[in-house]
């Protein structure tokens, strides 16, 4: 278990009945078109009104943008996937959207 593994991630998902969305670094997927997460989550925005979603450390990170810039204690900063997240919600301004 580490950065690179969702084991936790998606067994409390899968433990509590809750969760609309789990991602994790083992599985890949895609954001955008017909089978993409955030098609997905605005049919359960649209469905249900609300979504809970679980994403793992370390998942998505072939979309993060490569950078050098570093946190207090001197480690490489990484991009979080709900960072991602929320600027892509932005980008394409759902009104619905409360990021």
């Amino acid at each position: 278990m580490g950065r690179g593994s969702g084991f936790i991630a998606m067994h409390a998902s899968l433990a509590s009945g809750q969760i609309d969305i789990c991602l994790i670094p083992e599985v890949s997927f895609n954001l955008h078109g017909p089978d993409g997460v955030l098609t997905h989550l605005k049919h359960l925005l649209e469905t249900k009104g609300s979504a809970i979603i679980c994403v793992a450390e370390g998942t998505g990170q072939n979309f993060v943008q490569k950078t050098n810039a570093t946190d207090a204690s001197g480690n490489i900063y990484l991009e979080t996937l709900v960072c991602i997240f929320k600027k892509r919600l932005k980008k394409i301004q759902w009104d619905w959207c409360s990021c």
